[in-house]
Formats: C-alpha cells, structure tokens, sequence
C-alpha cells in the first residue's frame, strides 16, 4: 500500500495514494509504502531514481540499523520491535531536504501515529522531513520500553523461584530463553543508540539546537533501555551460574555421602571376605565367640571412621 502526503504550490497539505496522482508541483513530500508489492516497489527506481543498492537493501536484505549517504539524499535503517512476536521490523528511511520516503515490509504503528500527527498540523508550521524522522525514529525507540519492561520483570521473577518446586533443568531452559530474548532486543538498541549518537554529533545530517535536544531526549532512552539489558543480563548470568553452581554443590554432597559409606563398609567387606574363604584350617572359625568377636570388631570399626569424619567435619 502507498500513501502520499505533501504540500503544494499554495501551501495546503494534501494526501493521496501514489505521488503520479499530485497535482501541481509538490513543495514538501512525504510517501509512505506499507508492505508494498513488487509492482509498487518500482515507485523508488522509476520515480524517485534512488541508487540501485539502497533501494536493494531496503527491498531484499535485512540490514542492522545504519545509514548511508548517496548524492541527493540519505538512507537510514531503523528497527521497530513487533511486541507480539517480539522480533525487529525493519523500517527504511529516504530522506532530503524536501523528500522523504518510509519504506517498511510489515505494517508499522510507529509510521501510523506519526502520520495522523502529521495530518493535523498546518503547512505554514514549517513542517520539515528531518521532523518527520525524528519523531518516527522517537515512537520506534519509545515502543522498545514495553518490551524491556516485561523481560525486567521476566528476571526479577527468578528471585521468588527458591520457594517453588520446579526442577533446576527447567530454570536454567527458561533463563536460557530469557538470555535469547535481551540478546534479541540488545541486538536492536545497540546500533540504533550508536546511530542516534551519530547523529547528535552532527557526523551525519546538520542539526538545529532543537533538533539536537530532541535527539538528546532519544539518546537518554536508548542509553537508559541499554543498561536495564545489560543489567538484566548480568542478572540472567548470575542466576545461571548460582543454579549450576547448587546442582553441583548438591552432586557433591550426595558423592561425598556415598564416599563415606564405601569406606565405612571397606574394611567390613574386606572381614567378611576373608572369613568367607572356604579353608577347613582357619583357627578363627572354631572360636566359641568367634562370630560375636567379629560383630563388635566390624560395628567398632564402623563407629571409629563415623568418630573420625565427624573430627575432621566432612559431614
């Protein structure tokens, strides 16, 4: 789908669907494309003549947040993040002083409240397409918070999990899935915090004061989302690494347990094996009290190793 915004000769800001049907000479265009076609997407090589590689990455790879700089205009990636299947979408931007142009392969919300936003002002406003980005680029960066939030949450739930009968392997698959997700959204917050960063420092596109306070404002987001990621991944590694660390500790004990019943019973078998050989001339064998001689030899041997562990605290 292709929707058209822009002002004409006589300032009046007008909509329709492809920018063949403006009538006049536009002074400000904005065309937004929205899951188009293959038929539509020639719109960006026969109309607006846009370099074959950018209209390539925005038609057929999907690219990490970036820009790039071509002629007559610049081309930026941005990365959206769908809150149901919580995977990026990716949004294209091609952007000059008088054009811009939103190019995304899945219906994007973040476009949608820009463009009601826009819908309303006024031409004389000064309406500029840098606007235009920033605030999609704001309502793509805001919309990461949600996202952020629940997976926070996912990891502070951890701390109540001791008083729950679940089994370790269960909680170190579900701190693994949790591990997947933060590294999903860090993928996305990462660069775009850098692109952001870029742009602040005018390396890319000449800013106003304004518009540099306005990037400030989203640079505080991305940097504040930044570190709740990171701190939920130490978090995630810290409660794997405990987890692993009290399986192991518990293998320990039950191997130290069972360490300590084989060499009580050591010598007892060793007693008994001996006194188990079948030679008619064993002097032992013929005691009166051989037999009870035996029992209080093998039960003080068993009580003088428990004495000597428990001396040594090993159990």
């Amino acid at each position: 789908m292709i929707r058209t915004l822009y002002i004409d000769e006589m300032n009046e800001l007008k909509t329709c669907d492809s920018p063949y049907e403006m009538t006049g000479q536009a002074k400000w265009l904005w065309v937004d494309m929205s899951e188009p076609t293959l038929h539509e997407n020639l719109l960006l090589s026969q109309y607006f003549h846009f370099h074959p590689l950018s209209i390539e990455d925005a038609v057929s790879v999907r690219q990490r947040p970036k820009y790039k700089e071509y002629d007559n205009y610049l081309f930026f990636v941005f990365h959206a993040i769908d809150l149901n299947t919580m995977l990026p979408e990716e949004i294209d931007v091609f952007i000059n002083n008088n054009m811009i142009v939103t190019y995304h392969k899945e219906h994007s919300e973040e476009v949608d409240k820009v463009w009601n936003s826009v819908m309303y002002k006024q031409a004389n406003e000064k309406l500029t397409t840098a606007e235009v980005m920033f605030r999609t680029l704001d309502a793509i960066v805001d919309n990461y918070f949600p996202f952020v939030y629940e997976l926070e949450d996912k990891v502070f739930s951890f701390e109540d999990r001791h008083s729950v009968d679940i089994s370790t392997e269960v909680l170190i698959e579900e701190t693994f899935d949790l591990r997947e997700d933060l590294l999903i959204i860090r993928r996305t917050v990462l660069p775009m915090k850098d692109l952001v960063y870029r742009l602040i420092e005018g390396r890319i596109m000449p800013l106003t004061k304004k518009q540099k306070i306005f990037m400030h404002h989203i640079n505080d987001h991305l940097v504040k989302q930044a570190e709740m990621i990171e701190s939920s991944r130490e978090m995630t590694a810290d409660i794997r690494d405990n987890y692993i660390s009290l399986n192991s500790f518990k293998m320990n004990n039950i191997m130290k347990i069972l360490t300590i019943y084989s060499v009580i019973f050591m010598p007892l078998t060793l007693l008994v094996g001996i006194y188990g050989m079948n030679f008619d001339v064993m002097p032992e064998l013929h005691w009166k009290y051989g037999y009870l001689g035996v029992w209080i030899l093998m039960i003080s041997i068993s009580f003088g190793l428990i004495g000597y562990f428990k001396k040594m605290k090993w159990f």
